[in-house]
């Protein structure tokens, strides 16, 4: 008896979708699309089903783990608890340096909070500090020097003059003397020129005339 071309293009499609099927006889094709599902089972026939499996549904579950298919997601499965367990190892082992950084990064954190609790006042002390370098202090700090070198000659002058004793040299400790003729004139020049030269910059300064470069 030769089957209806229907059943032959089911057959066709289905071994098409799954090759292994071409082999089996129609029993076996009916046994794996038979559903053992009675009409209105009984709770007893129910608790009955559920621990015991049916020939059709083993032979069911043995084909459908023969498949290629099925194998190789079964294959992928176990590759990803592999893969999963060796990270899981991976990461069990790197646990205590990870700790270790946590709480290093931790102390170093703490130490950033503090040196940046700590910088207000440290700014505040570098600003005083540099207020000596900024250009008014030091044009005033010049013009200081020179108002100061020019009394010094002055002074020198006086004591030539009038015969008194003046320092040796402007240590500031040197012991006093009566200054003769060649110290006054070498000592009386170099504190003039320097004075002039002090008292010019600072007035080239104050008219924006002194570039200072690095």
């Amino acid at each position: 008896m030769t089957e209806s071309p229907a059943s032959s293009a089911l057959q066709t499609r289905l071994t098409t979708a799954f090759p292994q099927t071409a082999s089996l006889s129609r029993q076996d094709l009916e046994a794996l699309a038979y559903e053992d599902y009675p009409t209105a089972p009984t709770q007893q026939q129910q608790q009955s089903a559920e621990d015991s499996i049916t020939p059709n549904q083993a032979y069911f579950e043995a084909f459908l783990h023969s498949l290629p298919q099925t194998q190789a997601l079964y294959g992928a499965h176990a590759d990803l608890l592999r893969s999963n367990e060796a990270k899981a190892k991976r990461n069990l082992e790197r646990q205590a340096p990870l700790e270790a950084l946590r709480t290093e990064t931790q102390q170093l954190f703490d130490r950033a909070k503090a040196l940046e609790a700590e910088w207000a006042t440290r700014e505040l002390q570098l600003n005083e500090a540099q207020k000596r370098f900024n250009p008014s202090a030091l044009h005033f700090s010049l013009t200081q020097s020179a108002s100061k070198l020019n009394d010094r000659s002055e002074q020198l002058a006086n004591a030539f003059v009038e015969g008194l004793t003046y320092p040796k040299d402007d240590s500031g400790t040197a012991e006093e003397a009566l200054v003769d003729e060649a110290s006054f004139v070498r000592r009386y020049k170099q504190q003039r020129l320097l004075y002039h030269k002090r008292r010019l910059v600072a007035e080239r300064w104050a008219r924006n005339q002194v570039h200072w470069t690095d």
